[in-house]
Parts: C-alpha cells; sequence; structure tokens
C-alpha cells in the first residue's frame, strides 16, 4: 500500500463512528484544515510522515476544487473513492480487493466474534457452511455484495471445505491484506477490539472523543446476528443507509402517521416523534436503576417492570411480552436488528408473521394525546415497547385493530415456538399446569369474561395477565403452596386476597422463599394456585428453546388435498411441525369473505421397514396446528408428515400457508407423491394397541375407535374361524362420520378368508366426540 492508501484508511475509521457532518460540526468550521487531517490520521497511524500528509491534503483540494479545504462531502467521497483500494490490491495480487475491504472495515466497527457467527449461520450444525450460510455471514458485515462479487471471492478458495478454523483464517488473511499497517494481532481484532482512548485536541479548546457516549452503545450493535436473508433485513438496512447518507428523518410510507394507522377507533389522537417527545434523550434499552437489589429487573436491560399498558387495550399483547422479558430477555433484544436510538427514526422489529420470520420497518412517530403517549410505553425513556407495538400495529393495518387479540398469536409471534391452550375447568388442569411450569413455557392466563366478585377483589374481568414465576413454599399450617407471580400489564391493580401483599399468611422465611419483595403497587402479586383455578379461565402456553432451529416453508394447498413430506431425524431430540393460518383480525375489512380458521389434518408417522408407526395426528381449527410434542424425543430415522386443508372460505380452491420446522437441528422437508398405504397402515398401529373387542358375526371379531385428535376412525375385522366369511356392514347411524375412499355410502362388503383382516377407515365431521362413531349391523351372505 502506498502512504495516500494509508491515509485514506485512517481517515475511515472515523467514519465507522460518526458521520463526515458530524466531525466538523465537532470541529466547529465548514471545512477541515491540513492541521486538522493531519490530527485525525495520527490518531490511526501516527508513524504516516507529515510532508505525506501535506501531499495528500494538497492533492485532494485541487482534485475537488476546494481551496479553503476539505468539506464533508469531500470527506465522504475519499473514504469511499476506490481508486486508492485498487491501487493497493496492485501490490497484492488480490482482485477482490474492494470487496474485502468493506468486509474488513465492516468487521472492525461491528466487533462480533468470527466464531460465534460461524455457530450461528452453521444451521445445520454440520461444522462446515455451505456457500448459501457463507454469503450469509460475509453480508452480516457487507449487505451490498454482488452475485459476480461473491462468485469472484469464491474462486479464489474453491477447494476448502469452510470450517470454522478455515473461516477464521481467511478474515486474518484479508485483514493482513487490506490493513497491513496494523500492529495488532488479527485475532484481536476480530473478536472484540477495545474502544481508542484517543483524544483530538483541536482549536478554540474543543476536544473530539472517539469514545462512545452512551450506555446502550456500549452494549448494543445494530444488525449483529442478524440473518440477511430474512425478508424485510436489506430493506431496513437500505432505509437507515439512505437516511444517513441524506440526514433525512424517516416517515414509514406504508405505516404513516395518519388517522387510517390509528384506525377508527382511535382517530382522535394525534402523532409525536419519540426523539421529540424524549428531546432527543430516547434510548431503545436502558437498565433499570430503580429497584433495590431484592427486586427483579435491577440493572436489567429488558425486564416485566418496563412495561406499562396504555389507553389501547392490548393487554393480550403487552403480558406476552411480559412474561418473555421476565424468562428469556435476550430474546426481546433480538427482536431489534437496530439496537440504537438514532436521530433518523429508523428501526425494525423482527416478527413471526403467519409463521414467517420477517423484519418490519417502522419510523419513531407514535400516538399521543393530552400531550402523553397514547398506548403503552416504557416507565422511562426507552423506547422498545412503544417500538414493539407499533410493529404489532402495522402487521395488523392499525392501532384499532389490535385492541383485544389471544396471546398464543402473540407468543408465536415473538418466538416462533408452539402455542397451546389449558383452561382450568378441565379435571387434570394441575397436572398438566405443573408440567408446564417445569418445562419453563411461556405462560400467560386470562380471566373469566365476567365475574361479579373481581371488583372487589382487585382483578379485572376479560383481562390478560402475565404468569412471572410459580413456587412452592412449605406453609406452618397449610402446608406444601403452589405460589403463582402473576403481574397485571397496567403495572398496577393487584390481587387483594389470600398470599397478597397485605396477607398475613406471609412470614419472612416464606416471603424470602417466593421472592416477595414488598408492598410496592407495580401490577406485581401472589396467589395459590388454588385460588387461581377459581378466578382465572385460560393459560395461553408457548414453548420456547433459544437455540432451536426455526425454518418455514411456503405452501400453495389445494383445498382437501393431501400433501406428503418426507424428512429424515439424524441427531435425537425434540421436533415440532406446524401449519400456520393468517390471522382473523387481517381479513375485518374483507367481511365478505366470511374468513375464519380452515381445519387442518396432520399426521405424522416413522417409516419402517414394513410400513409405518403412528406416532401422533391433529385435526385442529386454529391459528396454527402442529405435531410433536414437548419432552418426546424424535429418534434418528426417516418419517413422513402427510397435511391435508378443508379451507373455510369457499371461493378457496387454492391457498398459500406456511409450513415450519423447529427443534435442535435443522430439517429438510421433502414433498414427495402420494402413499396410499400411509393412513391404513397407521390406523393398523392403533389397532394393535387396542384391547376393546367385540364378537359381531360368528368367529368375526372387531374392534372401532375414533382418533378424536387426528379426525380418522377405523373398523377392523379378524376372522378367527378357520373358514371364509363373507358379510356386509351397514352403518344405522352414522355418528358424524364418512367413510373413506374406496368405500362410500352407507354400507359395505366384506370377504375374509381364516385368520384375515379387514380394515376400514373413516373421517370424522366436526365437533370430535367420544360419540363421534357410527352404528353398526352386520349381515352374514
Amino acid at each position: 500500500m502506498d502512504s495516500d492508501s494509508y491515509i485514506q484508511d485512517a481517515l475511515s475509521q472515523f467514519v465507522m463512528l460518526r458521520s463526515p457532518k458530524e466531525l466538523l460540526q465537532a470541529f466547529g468550521t465548514q471545512f477541515l484544515t491540513l492541521e486538522q487531517i493531519r490530527q485525525l490520521v495520527e490518531v490511526f497511524d501516527p508513524a504516516i510522515p507529515n510532508e505525506k500528509i501535506k501531499h495528500f491534503y494538497l492533492k485532494m483540494i485541487t482534485k475537488y476544487k476546494s481551496p479553503q479545504g476539505i468539506t464533508a462531502d469531500i470527506y465522504r467521497q475519499i473514504v469511499e473513492d476506490e481508486e486508492f483500494t485498487l491501487r493497493a490490491g496492485a501490490s497484492n495480487s488480490y482482485e477482490c480487493l474492494p470487496l474485502l475491504k468493506n468486509i474488513i472495515r465492516g468487521v472492525r466497527e461491528k466487533k462480533v466474534p468470527i466464531q460465534r457467527l460461524f455457530n450461528y449461520y452453521d444451521k445445520n450444525q454440520d461444522k462446515e457452511l455451505q456457500d448459501p450460510e457463507f454469503r450469509n455471514l460475509l453480508e452480516f458485515f457487507y449487505v451490498q455484495i454482488t452475485d459476480e462479487q461473491f462468485k469472484n471471492l469464491r474462486k479464489e478458495f474453491p477447494d476448502h471445505p469452510l470450517s470454522e478454523k478455515v473461516i477464521v483464517s481467511l478474515f486474518q488473511k484479508w485483514q493482513e491484506i487490506v490493513f497491513e499497517n496494523t500492529q495488532a494481532a488479527p485475532e484481536i481484532i476480530l473478536e472484540a477490539p477495545s474502544k481508542t482512548q484517543n483524544l483530538l485536541t483541536v482549536p478554540k479548546q474543543k476536544t473530539i472523543s472517539l469514545e462512545l457516549t452512551r450506555e446502550e452503545d456500549e452494549k448494543f450493535q445494530d444488525f449483529m446476528g442478524v440473518d440477511f436473508k430474512i425478508p424485510g433485513v436489506k430493506e431496513l438496512a437500505d432505509i437507515l443507509k439512505r437516511c444517513q447518507q441524506t440526514q433525512e428523518v424517516f416517515t414509514d410510507p406504508d405505516f404513516p402517521p395518519s388517522v387510517k394507522s390509528l384506525g377508527v377507533k382511535f382517530s382522535g389522537n394525534n402523532w409525536q416523534r419519540l426523539q421529540d417527545f424524549f428531546k432527543g434523550e430516547q434510548r431503545v434499552f436502558s437498565l433499570d436503576t430503580q429497584h433495590d437489589k431484592s427486586n427483579t429487573g435491577l440493572n436489567k436491560w429488558i425486564s416485566h417492570r418496563d412495561i406499562c399498558q396504555g389507553d389501547l387495550g392490548d393487554c393480550y399483547f403487552m403480558s406476552t411480552l411480559s412474561s418473555i422479558a421476565c424468562k428469556w430477555p435476550n430474546q426481546i433484544l433480538d427482536l431489534f436488528p437496530i439496537q440504537r436510538a438514532n436521530k433518523f427514526g429508523v428501526y425494525g422489529v423482527k416478527f413471526c408473521v403467519n409463521g414467517e420470520w420477517k423484519i418490519i420497518p417502522v419510523d419513531d412517530n407514535i400516538p399521543v394525546r393530552n400531550g402523553k403517549i397514547a398506548f403503552t410505553k416504557n416507565t422511562d425513556q426507552e423506547i422498545w415497547v412503544s417500538l414493539l407495538e407499533k410493529a404489532w400495529a402495522k402487521v395488523n393495518g392499525s392501532y384499532t385493530n389490535i385492541d383485544a387479540g389471544d396471546p398464543r398469536e402473540v407468543i408465536k409471534t415473538l418466538t416462533g415456538g408452539p402455542v397451546w391452550l389449558l383452561t382450568t375447568n378441565k379435571p387434570n388442569f394441575k397436572e398438566n399446569f405443573i408440567t408446564c411450569v417445569k418445562q419453563k413455557c411461556v405462560m400467560v392466563t386470562g380471566t373469566y369474561s365476567k365475574n361479579a366478585d373481581y371488583s372487589a377483589i382487585g382483578l379485572e374481568a376479560g383481562h390478560a395477565y402475565s404468569i412471572l414465576n410459580v413456587k412452592t413454599v412449605n406453609h406452618p399450617k397449610r402446608g406444601l403452596v403452589y405460589l403463582l407471580k402473576i403481574r397485571n400489564p397496567w403495572a398496577r391493580k393487584e390481587w387483594n386476597g389470600d398470599w397478597s401483599d397485605d396477607s398475613d399468611l406471609w412470614t419472612p422465611e416464606l416471603r424470602e422463599q417466593a421472592g416477595n419483595t414488598g408492598k410496592e403497587n407495580d401490577g406485581i402479586f401472589f396467589m395459590s394456585l388454588d385460588d387461581y383455578a377459581k378466578y382465572f379461565y385460560s393459560v395461553f402456553c408457548g414453548y420456547f428453546k433459544p437455540e432451536y432451529i426455526y425454518h418455514s416453508t411456503r405452501l400453495n394447498v389445494k383445498r382437501n388435498k393431501g400433501m406428503y413430506f418426507s424428512f429424515e431425524i439424524k441427531k435425537e431430540g425434540e421436533y415440532f411441525f406446524a401449519i400456520h393460518q393468517e390471522s382473523t383480525r387481517m381479513y375485518r375489512s374483507q367481511p365478505e369473505l366470511k374468513y375464519d380458521y380452515s381445519y387442518v389434518r396432520l399426521l405424522l408417522a416413522k417409516e419402517l421397514k414394513s410400513g409405518y408407526e403412528y406416532l401422533e395426528g391433529k385435526f385442529y381449527k386454529d391459528i396454527e396446528t402442529h405435531v410433536g410434542r414437548v419432552g418426546v424425543n424424535f429418534v434418528p430415522g426417516k418419517y413422513i408428515l402427510f397435511l391435508k386443508i378443508k379451507w373455510h372460505v369457499k371461493s378457496w380452491k387454492e391457498h398459500p400457508t406456511i409450513l415450519s420446522t423447529y427443534g435442535e437441528q435443522f430439517v429438510q422437508l421433502k414433498e414427495v407423491g402420494r402413499d396410499p398405504n400411509l393412513v391404513p397402515q397407521a390406523m393398523m398401529y392403533q389397532v394393535r394397541t387396542n384391547n376393546k373387542v367385540e364378537e359381531v358375526l360368528p368367529g368375526v371379531m372387531m374392534k372401532m375407535d375414533n382418533n378424536g385428535t387426528l379426525g380418522i376412525g377405523y373398523i377392523y375385522y379378524k376372522n378367527e374361524s378357520k373358514q371364509q366369511i363373507n358379510f356386509e356392514t351397514n352403518l344405522i347411524n352414522q355418528g358424524g362420520c364418512k367413510l373413506s375412499k374406496p368405500e362410500r355410502g352407507l354400507y359395505f362388503k366384506s370377504f375374509i378368508p381364516p385368520q384375515g383382516e379387514r380394515l376400514v377407515t373413516f373421517t370424522i365431521t366436526p365437533p370430535i366426540t367420544e360419540l363421534s362413531l357410527p352404528t353398526l349391523s352386520h349381515k352374514q351372505l
């Protein structure tokens, strides 16, 4: 590299910390003089001779015809000028140097260990990066990489398997090529370069510090660990880059600060930018320093205490957010590709929308009323809750459209994991509830819609609450008690019965055991599981593992036509397969469709040497239908998944949907042709475990059952006599059942040899109950 390239590289470092315009503002001038350029260069490379810097400066003001000095625009052109890069590359004989310079610049700016990124992008955990995974890693540092650039770069090492060791070595090599004057060990720069401590003394007693000024800037990085293949990531990166170049403040054209975005119910509200509301002191995240050491949330960037619901009836959303923030605060952080406040009002939120992860760009305009934030807000000047709520409103069309809802939809949107519902009026509720607690599920709960006693006991009817924790204490008189720690998203109004803050059941020892820290009116309270089951109706559960891999596939599913997918499990563990439907709230503007969730049938079986072993089935009508059970492992082997959807909207002969996989490793689903043996063989597996046998004709034994969860039942006959028996079966009462092909109508014939078998299957029309079975009569032919 020649001296001009060294100087250009030194000046480039400042662009990573602040824009050229901000740099000149700090100097208090519109032009940088030779002396100021010398001071900037010396911070990063004091070995460059003054004469070389002078020569460079004179060449630049001549080239750009600016005798007064270097402006912000000229500064930007200097650091982006590829002429120096190309000339420097000639001495290294490396054709891809322009691309490498941008990649290594991203490495130095983002300060993320290469090893960490390797593990993140190695989706199938095979200890090597395939080309798509490798490109994702490169795009993390330089999002504008083109297909041609990647192709040329890959040609430089075509035969290398991209293991972690090879990737780290490549980055070290590239860094040496791009920054030959770097004296620090390459691995130090790759992992986490420390911030320079140099200060620049400038005229007029002013000082420019290269240190970042906010706590959040020390902790957070923008676009860290973000998969650039997720829809919306590149769009958001382009928006931010464009605003940085033009110095314009972003207004989202797809969700503008208008009455339409508010919706009819909240059309009387106004809009204001968060940066104006907080006078430029807003932060995306800030530390909780308000609570003593005994209180959850102290010194946390993300806490359930940050959330205070406003005038919008989205308690279902805020209670879900509180539960996740309490147990998995890092999951909340990962939802934000831009994690630091910026003056351009550019932000984004990662949501799993209808089963597909995507980035939702948002600006910082929010609804206000009477000079206050109208809806949910943080307890101080951090803004992450307002941004999440706005992104949720954007996904659903308006703030009015997110008034009331189902927590399961939110759990899925924020985590991607499977969700389900428990109700307190079921006989085995307490057992199932404790199981969910042990499985560390996300848990949100709701009260009955009407209850005359609620106002007297401090609860709200038809309201969602967060279950933050469950503890067991041993009371001297009541014995072992399950205590639920519950939070009202209003951050006020608490239960006032047994085990409330003022209850005389508490002793100092029990308070310590349960983590009950005092009588603060913060919406957090304790109640026993017995009392809880009296006053709360539903528990919305979600299973979330931060290390699990989520993958989604978009399908076009024809009405009532089955689809078959084969896959292989290589590592034993939990896996889940789900069909996701669009939320009913997304069709509120199209009432003529009469949209509702459609019935989905999923059948999961393991391939055997001969036939299939039935594992699980679902016939379900909801926003999500999944198979795979918590705590039940798949063993290595080959499996098949059957899918069938009866679209509720009559005009839909075909409609798109999302099929997702979620588990310990990446699972590749491959669509295969129809297998007519799958359902009969899966039912035969159930026949073998059915001990209810009835003799319907001399020598003819029958088993019949309806697999209510799958929506498919069977009628099984075995001829235990020593001669063939021919007979006819009539359905006296269908019981909501319909014979499956090739049988049709209300009867069928059987011709069974000695010791022979006969299986007939039927589908069940919902709703499915234990009585969903046909009534049969048999006549020997």
